[in-house]
């Protein structure tokens, strides 16, 4: 495997391993090449032989490994007594730059991503399965638990694969919202004294407090997620929320984790009660 490798995007380093490229950076997020990071991004572009990574194949669903297979396009590669110069000279590319690699599982499965280099700016410009695609199995398992809220939970993520930030925000802030309506409802029909009006006028922390008997201890205790979710809408940059989405990506999927357990649990008590019953009284006839 290649080293790590320090690339400076935009004034912002990232230490990256050689799956970067494929696994993390997000199209048309272009970063930096300079002198400190020329030789190792020339020996990335001309040694990808030794490149695999570990990913989630979208065909055999499951996490395979994938091994470098081919490589269209490239840096030319000159004898060192004609070697350039100018470090940019050095990873000049005519054309777009495409590396191949193939599931270990099944060779006909494969993953592909593209790189241009203009000037002293390398962008990925094409990438197949997308991250989104690659990220989307992780939530298949609250697909039945959130509803109509998958779709929202789904578009969140294919739009922060695509570099936009704040849209994202506001479908993780639209299921926290219907999370909260839901348990409203709930309350509302098991307390006899429950009183919508007053429920309305509440503010979000407050009205999770309100609810607390009924909401995953988690969401209790981190009811500031909405304030995040808030600001990112209104006030943070697209990079902020970008920088911000993976966490809060996690705090939901947390919260609903925990409903999960809770369902998964009460089936459970519901079952034995049922079992108890059933046998007391078959032991007494």
């Amino acid at each position: 495997m290649i080293k790590k490798i320090e690339w400076s995007c935009f004034g912002l380093c990232n230490e990256i391993t050689s799956d970067y490229l494929a696994l993390q950076l997000g199209l048309y997020q272009p970063f930096i090449i300079n002198e400190e990071n020329v030789d190792q991004i020339e020996a990335y572009m001309k040694a990808p032989k030794k490149l695999q990574f570990d990913s989630y194949c979208i065909e055999c669903k499951k996490e395979s490994t994938f091994k470098f297979l081919t490589q269209r396009g490239g840096i030319p590669a000159y004898p060192p007594e004609y070697r350039p110069t100018n470090f940019l000279d050095r990873i000049k590319s005519d054309s777009p730059i495409t590396l191949l690699f193939q599931c270990q599982r099944d060779g006909s499965h494969l993953f592909y991503f593209s790189l241009l280099i203009r000037g002293n700016k390398v962008t990925k410009i094409g990438q197949y399965p997308s991250l989104a695609d690659l990220q989307l199995h992780k939530i298949d398992r609250y697909r039945k638990i959130l509803s109509d809220d998958y779709r929202d939970f789904s578009k969140a993520i294919r739009l922060n694969s695509q570099e936009i930030g704040a849209g994202s925000f506001v479908y993780l802030r639209r299921i926290f919202e219907n999370l909260i309506e839901e348990t409203r409802q709930t309350a509302a029909a098991q307390e006899p004294q429950w009183d919508n009006s007053i429920f309305d006028r509440l503010k979000m922390d407050e009205k999770i407090k309100q609810l607390k008997n009924y909401l995953p201890e988690f969401l209790v205790q981190n009811r500031q997620l909405y304030a995040i979710l808030s600001k990112g809408i209104h006030e943070l940059t697209e990079k902020e929320c970008l920088d911000l989405f993976p966490n809060v990506q996690l705090a939901i999927e947390l919260i609903l984790d925990e409903k999960i357990h809770q369902q998964e649990k009460q089936k459970k008590i519901s079952s034995v009660q049922k079992f108890v019953s059933a046998t007391i009284d078959r032991l007494k006839s």
